[in-house]
């Protein structure tokens, strides 16, 4: 119990129902009462009377609180009283997507009243495509293939555009930042395609927990939203604990791993029947849980059958995450450790208790891992294990910070104009532009611009797409690379495909010779062709696994403007940041100790962007201010204020803190001055560095504001980051950083 330093015990709390709509077709009804529902939470009637008023919504629940019913009944019953009647459900993820379907399809109520019922993405077989545009009453999709599928070749679609009646985001929370904005303007896009059909749909949004979900539905759907976030579903008991591993080595304050520590606190859960899901922040991690659970319970019996733990992450291929979910549901698997792929709202049955393996790294994401864990009227429990990083050992010896803060605030800037560009070829593409169509002013500007480019013309009152690229096919919504490599057992001759995964994962985890785990098995990898995508992996049985050490640097490419701001010299310019698997450690199965290392021969992973970036010159106000410090601050000091800018910057630019890099040097060897770097972490750019050009003052300002009605004494993770017990340096972080940015914003 000492290394509890909270447990939190939420209360039960009753549910609040009403009665079935009286408007309800009786087959509807029927099918409700053969599944045991006879009554409706509050939330769920409020949100079929709003659909049913054709009024644009979000419904903002906890887990396991029946959303899914929030629009299924509505949606359901407009296609019962009007066949030709159509919805689009839009998921973030496929896995999401091929639920809702199975949900659907599984119950009685798709059984019994005949809806078509169709999922279409990019794994759906040609055959049926043509079946799912012109039979499908409700199609689920994702963004990307409403993006790159339909929408480009909507004119296949017209029956089903002419009567869309109802759009259906869920995961709204999802869709924070440079994919929001992405996700705001194929919004604009399908609602043009929609009314040149003479549709208006209606759009329901469903959220996890986020500080706006008002706001944020506003924005990415452009219309008023009505919110529903008072919850009528009933909910057990539930125990929130935050765990700090006891100390292993207390002269060097070496605490127990948080590896070894979650799974022997989900070994006490599942000797005692407790399903439970084990959270961790890895793909590796996963896996090793996982193995580390299954060999304690080689030999243990519940009810004359074993104990079946999985693990759950991407690069599974889909009929495996499909059998795994299934396997969750009916109760034949009785544990799972997931990656945060489980953290969206795939069903995956009724678990009672969930373990995370280090802090998420925000307070939504861990309130959605615990929320994971807990059935309607049964007590649950969760327990956050805290590993070494300085942000999880604040956490537990600040439960306070934790249990009293709001979720974060999700932001999207739609009309930043790298994503707008990239949206008005895709709308000209798709239908002649004679006036903006729900884009915003300024579009007829980028519209000029698109013109001078040579990829649209202009005829009469009309522009029209001239060039013969298709260019939604050059647009990626969350500018990550779709580029997989294949994973291949070629054990005993076998030429198997047992997985995937992305180019830049590839390198840091399937080298030649690393050792590749899959649900429990290992592997040791024999070659990795990233020229034709493929990995051989075969059958192995060593007594250690492999970890990446990766080295990243950033080279400045081209200076483009120079300005002084604020005290500072700031440059805008193109930077290149490269990755560098050079060297991979291995380490011993249980213990983790490292027995050697070995070579990785690999290219630079590169990615060339966008960067601003603060120089401290001697000579100026900030350089004088930071020249004040003690030597051994400047660097801790430089390096708080990059966490500090990725705090406030997200406010002022619109976007999520997963959307900017931040590195800071002591001495640039580019510019031979201590420096700061604030870049887009995606591939050519978002627009947001120079956003943030104009924006340095008021960050600054913010930041410094914050700092000083921040009550923590020497720095947490909402300012300059938490305190490094392993940093060498005198004084208080907290009071550096001030006194620095004083010193630099003094009389500016």
């Amino acid at each position: 119990m000492s290394s509890v330093t909270r447990w939190e015990r939420i209360p039960a709390r009753e549910g609040s129902y009403e009665q079935l709509p009286e408007d309800l077709d009786p087959r509807l009804h029927a099918a409700l009462r053969g599944r045991g529902i006879d009554s409706l939470y509050t939330h769920q009637a409020e949100s079929y009377r709003a659909a049913r008023a054709g009024k644009d919504f979000v419904v903002v629940t906890p887990t396991a609180s029946g959303k899914t019913l929030c629009y299924n009944l509505a949606v359901l019953q407009a296609v019962l009283e009007t066949p030709e009647s159509r919805a689009l459900y839009l998921f973030p993820t496929k896995a999401l997507s091929q639920d809702q379907q199975s949900e659907l399809n599984e119950s009685v109520i798709a059984g019994e009243l005949g809806v078509k019922i169709v999922t279409y993405d990019g794994d759906t077989p040609v055959s049926l495509r043509v079946s799912a545009r012109d039979k499908g009453q409700i199609v689920i999709s994702n963004p990307d293939m409403l993006h790159a599928g339909v929408l480009p070749n909507h004119p296949k679609w017209i029956k089903f555009l002419r009567n869309l009646r109802y759009v259906v985001i869920d995961e709204l929370h999802t869709y924070r930042g440079i994919f929001g904005s992405h996700m705001t303007n194929l919004i604009r896009r399908l609602k043009r395609i929609a009314s040149f059909y003479g549709s208006d749909p209606v759009f329901i949004c469903c959220s996890a927990t986020i500080g706006n979900p008002g706001d944020l539905a506003a924005r990415i759907v452009e219309k008023e939203m009505v919110l529903i976030d008072r919850n009528g579903a009933p909910s057990g008991e539930k125990h929130l604990i935050l765990y700090n591993p006891p100390l292993v080595d207390r002269v060097q304050g070496i605490r127990r791993g948080v590896v070894n520590e979650s799974q022997r606190i989900a070994l006490r859960f599942l000797r005692a029947g407790v399903k439970t899901i084990v959270f961790s922040r890895s793909r590796t991690r996963t896996e090793l849980i996982a193995s580390y659970i299954n060999k304690s319970l080689a030999n243990m019996y519940n009810e004359n059958s074993r104990i079946r733990v999985e693990a759950y992450r991407g690069g599974y291929l889909p009929n495996e995450r499909r059998a795994i979910e299934r396997g969750l549901r009916d109760g034949s698997i009785h544990g799972v450790v997931s990656t945060n792929a489980l953290e969206l709202g795939i069903d995956i049955g009724g678990l009672d208790a969930a373990v995370l393996g280090g802090y998420p790294g925000s307070v939504a994401s861990a309130w959605q891992q615990a929320g994971r864990a807990g059935r309607r009227s049964t007590v649950s429990l969760a327990v956050i294990v805290a590993s070494a990083a300085p942000i999880d050992q604040y956490i537990v010896k600040h439960p306070e910070y934790f249990l009293g803060r709001s979720p974060e605030n999700g932001f999207v800037d739609p009309d930043n104009m790298y994503v707008l560009t990239d949206h008005l070829k895709c709308a000209v593409f798709e239908l002649p532009f004679r006036d903006r169509g729900g884009f915003p002013e300024g579009s007829e500007a980028v519209l000029d611009y698109l013109e001078e480019s040579g990829v649209v013309r202009r005829t009469g009152d009309a522009c029209y797409w001239a060039d013969r690229s298709y260019p939604a096919e050059h647009v990626s919504l969350r500018s990550a690379t779709s580029d997989n490599v294949v994973i291949v057992d070629t054990t005993r001759g076998r030429h198997e495909v047992i997985g995937e995964m992305d180019r830049p994962s590839a390198k840091e985890l399937i080298f030649d010779n690393a050792i590749y785990i899959h649900r429990g098995s290992q592997y040791v990898v024999t070659q990795l062709d990233l020229e034709n995508r493929r990995c051989y992996v075969e059958a192995s049985d060593v007594n250690y696994f492999t970890d990446a050490l990766v080295k990243r640097d950033i080279k400045v490419l081209e200076e483009d403007e120079h300005h002084v701001v604020a005290g500072c010299r700031i440059v805008v310019g193109d930077i290149l940041v490269r990755s560098q698997v050079a060297k991979f450690k291995k380490l011993r199965f249980t213990t983790h100790e490292n027995i050697g290392y070995g070579e990785i021969s690999l290219p630079e992973e590169e990615m060339h962007t966008r960067s601003i970036v603060l120089l401290f010159d001697p000579d100026s106000r900030s350089g004088s201010a930071l020249a004040a410090l003690d030597p051994s601050e400047i660097g801790p000091a430089l390096s708080r204020i990059g966490t500090l800018v990725r705090n406030v910057a997200p406010v002022f630019l619109l976007c999520d803190p997963r959307d900017i890099g931040v590195a800071e040097r002591v001495r640039d060897p580019h510019f031979g001055v201590p420096a700061l770097y604030v870049y887009d972490s995606y591939p050519g750019g978002s627009g947001l560095s120079e956003a943030f050009r104009s924006r340095v003052g008021d960050v600054l300002g913010a930041g410094l504001e914050l700092l000083h009605g921040c009550p923590c004494a020497e720095g947490c993770p909402s300012c300059v980051g938490p305190r490094d017990p392993e940093e060498e340096v005198d004084g208080n972080p907290k009071s550096a950083v001030d006194h620095f940015l004083s010193g630099w914003l003094e009389g500016g």
